[in-house]
């Protein structure tokens, strides 16, 4: 196969857009941290099949992107691995949409079904960001991607075992990873309709499939279960993540509820944005297709009902929920993203959509800037980033409106793309590291340091992952046996008053009782909480609990 030069150039945009500023920010709060840590701890325990945060096993999500992360620290080092596994998965995601787009139609509509996806404004955020979501996205992209090889040109077994698998390993990375196999139920539909389809046939050789798709789970779970017998720990891990974490949490949730609408008025709206824009000239099209039997369009449109259909009964949503329907949403799109693009009715929505989106950062910035002058000047004093990230807004902003207006209609499609190009690179080269500080809490954590001798022990209450991140010495925290909030912070005090040499790094208002309530230094605001450096000195008294080693949780230094 010959990659044109059109190819190359979606590549190049592809990889600069995602990659835009990479190394130049450090994890943000509040998953990006998490994640990194627990990938740092799986590198220097060399424990890859149980997930650890500050040395205490941690049971939320299942262990394939951790590796993923893990290997990226150890080829990249932290500050550039974090962000690895996300941009290879999002690469991989397009090249697969792209490949499957131009077996189905063409290498012109592969080429917009690549670029819709590009332009599709949650896609690239993921892409970008040291999440699960993106990588989750790869593996039921290349679940569906083989799925569709054999069920729309087949019959292809190989490819059909192929997307088993990628689903298996896609529920090794986050729970729902299976979705991708509910496309057989349309599937199933359109033969029962008697649409025309590929011969399958097989018999027995559609078992080998979901073998594949248990295959990693088998592999994964066998030793954790024979370790269980003998850890009551691993088998906690095990209860939590199996069924707590899984079938409680999509039917008895505990947390983010949304009503049922949530999707389609608080997420679709821009998660799917430019797309969305164009959606009443490509619900037309897609009809018509559905009209002259064309099985894709049912397959692609009807796996989206289900992803949302199946999101939408649990009460419990987030909105990167709907990432691995994007992909799909930019395979349906494609076959008539070309015809819109020269439509003048598509064109002048583009345009004004580009507009309106600069005229609101334009106006929001000015306001800050130029009338409400004490709204800014308190913002630049808690977080410390003073008036230089508004400046680079409004200054892109002015950008952005000049293009929307001085660009011919007729060039409105181009115009978009070069719009939201800028918006991704402003963000990724200027604005991160402006307010990195401010998002990553770093200097929280080296101003801790800084006020310390070099060899001074130092303790960690109510912590944050991301300061773990930016110290350079081993730390101790009290969170280990299922401590009360006073519980830990009895802890810390006994642990304190023993040598005058610790100190203790806790949120201001954690101080007492065990402290007084203005001791300590004053380290600044990060995470919605100010922070303080506590010695024994600032020991209130109130608090004598022993001290109890069981409850200590000593960390390495991750940093040299």
């Amino acid at each position: 196969m010959q990659i044109g030069k059109n190819e190359i150039w979606l590549a190049a945009a592809a990889l600069l857009t995602i990659a835009a500023g990479l190394g130049l920010r450090d994890p943000w709060a509040p998953d990006e941290p998490r994640y990194t840590l627990i990938a740092a701890e799986m590198l220097q325990s060399g424990d890859w099949s149980v997930t650890r945060l500050g040395g205490m096993i941690y049971a939320q999500k299942p262990p394939v992107y951790f590796w993923l992360l893990a290997a990226a620290q150890w080829l990249a080092g932290l500050r550039y691995g974090f962000l690895l596994p996300s941009l290879l998965a999002g690469l991989g995601t397009l090249a697969l949409v792209w490949d499957l787009a131009r077996r189905l139609w063409s290498r012109e509509t592969a080429w917009w079904a690549a670029l819709g996806l590009l332009a599709c404004l949650q896609f690239t955020m993921q892409a970008r960001s040291a999440q699960i979501d993106a990588v989750l996205c790869l593996f039921t992209t290349l679940s569906l991607y083989g799925l569709l090889r054999h069920l729309l040109l087949g019959p292809d077994w190989r490819w059909f075992n192929v997307g088993c698998l990628a689903a298996g390993v896609g529920v090794m990375t986050k729970g729902v990873g299976f979705l991708p196999l509910l496309v057989l139920l349309p599937w199933a539909g359109l033969r029962g309709a008697g649409w025309s389809l590929p011969r399958l046939g097989g018999g027995s050789r559609w078992l080998l499939g979901p073998a594949l798709f248990f295959a990693p789970l088998v592999l994964w779970l066998v030793p954790l279960l024979l370790r269980a017998q003998a850890d009551p720990d691993i088998a906690g891990y095990l209860d939590n993540l199996l069924f707590r974490q899984t079938i409680t949490r999509y039917a008895d949730p505990w947390h983010h509820f949304q009503p049922f609408w949530y999707f389609f008025v608080e997420v679709i709206p821009w998660a799917w944005f430019p797309l969305l824009l164009l959606s009443p000239w490509l619900a037309v099209r897609c009809v018509r297709r559905w009209r002259d039997r064309d099985s894709s369009v049912v397959l692609l449109a009807g796996w989206i009902a289900l992803v949302l259909l199946f999101f939408t009964i649990s009460s419990a949503k987030r909105d990167v929920y709907l990432l691995p329907a994007a992909p799909a949403l930019a395979l349906l799109s494609a076959p008539h993203l070309a015809e819109l693009s020269v439509r003048l009715s598509c064109l002048r929505v583009l345009r004004a959509a580009a507009l309106v989106l600069s005229l609101i950062f334009v106006a929001g910035s000015a306001w800050l800037l130029f009338v409400d002058l004490e709204r800014l000047t308190e913002l630049s004093a808690r977080y410390e980033t003073g008036a230089g990230p508004l400046w680079t807004l409004f200054v892109a902003a002015l950008v952005g409106a000049f293009l929307a207006l001085a660009v011919p209609t007729r060039r409105a499609a181009a115009m978009f793309a070069a719009f939201m190009l800028l918006g991704w690179h402003v963000w990724g080269w200027a604005l991160q590291p402006q307010i990195n500080d401010a998002r990553s809490g770093g200097p929280i954590a080296v101003r801790a340091l800084d006020a310390m001798s070099d060899d001074a022990p130092l303790g960690l209450a109510h912590w944050r992952a991301q300061q773990i991140l930016h110290l350079d010495r081993p730390v101790v925290h009290f969170q280990g046996r299922g401590l009360t909030g006073r519980e830990e912070m009895e802890q810390a005090a006994a642990w304190l008053a023993s040598d005058g040499e610790r100190r203790l790094l806790v949120p201001a208002e954690q101080r007492q009782p065990c402290f007084h309530a203005s001791g300590g230094l004053r380290l600044g605001h990060a995470h919605r909480r100010y922070w303080v450096l506590l010695s024994s000195e600032d020991l209130s008294g109130a608090c004598t609990a022993m001290a109890d080693p069981a409850h200590r949780v000593r960390l390495p230094a991750l940093r040299p």
